[in-house]
């Protein structure tokens, strides 16, 4: 995973404020992914304040750091973006694996109110694929209006992008970088749309709200399907991921309090801080069978 400067200084800044204590005696000891980072930092100053609880933060960048650093030992919690499949669970016999669902990582391609009102309601992988390589500069060629492409490219390494290029090129390993104009966040991606006629950038779906900007449908030939918590939840729109808290076996005293935190109002409040959307999106069975 490519990592900017900016991935680092925050990360750095969490575990420096997460893990004063990680010599020491803690809690709970919980990994998580970059994309997981927000909520993190977030469960840690709400399991401190309002539970009691010292946390110790392990370092992960990615899923598989996550499900490595559970299965080993390194951290009672994982906080990742994927499911534990099959081949996962192979690697680690001894080990019972369980996931708990918090909420769904879900990504809308927005374009700007212009766009919008003239007809631009829906998009296909092949028009976005062109958009991104910049083969399609004028939306006249995606059967919109006589007005130039602006396409502004989330930072890669994002979540965002990550499931963006997913979507479009079947491995995000797979796609360019394109020479355009690029935002750090959903909300500088959403400003931008607001404000940049002939706009169009992926975005945190949440963010694209029918006011500052619109989300596409995604257009799949037989059907269109849209970045709503129902057509999340049906299993019907292509660009998401869970976002799920690992842990071993059946949660138990402290990891119990957090998993449960996550899973209740107050945790489900800060996962959609961050622009997620929360279990009513997730796909049944929506609670982990221990509980």
């Amino acid at each position: 995973m490519y990592l900017t400067v900016r991935n680092w200084i925050f990360l750095a800044a969490l575990l420096a404020f997460c893990m004063p204590g990680w010599g020491q005696d803690v809690d709970v000891r919980i990994g998580g992914t970059l994309s997981t980072k927000p909520l993190l930092a977030d469960l840690v100053r709400v399991m401190r304040d309002s539970k009691g609880l010292k946390i110790g933060v392990s370092e992960c960048v990615t899923s598989t750091d996550v499900l490595d650093a559970v299965a080993t030992g390194k951290v009672d919690i994982g906080i990742m973006t994927k499911l534990v499949t099959g081949e996962d669970r192979a690697q680690y016999p001894a080990v019972e694996l369980a996931t708990v669902p918090i909420g769904m990582e879900v990504v809308a391609v927005g374009v700007s109110n212009d766009l919008w009102d003239a007809g631009v309601n829906s998009i296909t992988k092949e028009t976005m694929r062109g958009i991104y390589e910049q083969k399609i500069t004028n939306w006249t060629d995606a059967g919109g209006p006589d007005e130039k492409v602006r396409f502004f490219n989330i930072e890669q390494g994002q979540g965002v992008w990550e499931i963006f290029a997913e979507w479009v090129y079947g491995d995000n390993r797979k796609a360019p970088l394109p020479k355009v104009e690029k935002v750090a966040t959903s909300e500088d991606a959403r400003d931008s749309l607001e404000f940049t006629p002939g706009a169009i950038a992926p975005l945190a779906a949440p963010l694209a709200d029918g006011s500052r900007c619109h989300a596409l449908a995604i257009d799949l030939g037989e059907r269109v399907a849209k970045p709503t918590v129902e057509g999340v939840a049906a299993g019907n729109y292509p660009l998401e991921r869970p976002i799920v808290a690992l842990v071993v076996g059946k949660p138990t005293l402290s990891i119990r309090v957090v998993t449960e935190f996550l899973t209740g109002p107050e945790g489900q409040a800060l996962v959609k801080k961050g622009g997620d959307m929360g279990l009513e999106a997730a796909p049944k069975p929506r609670k982990n069978p221990y509980y």
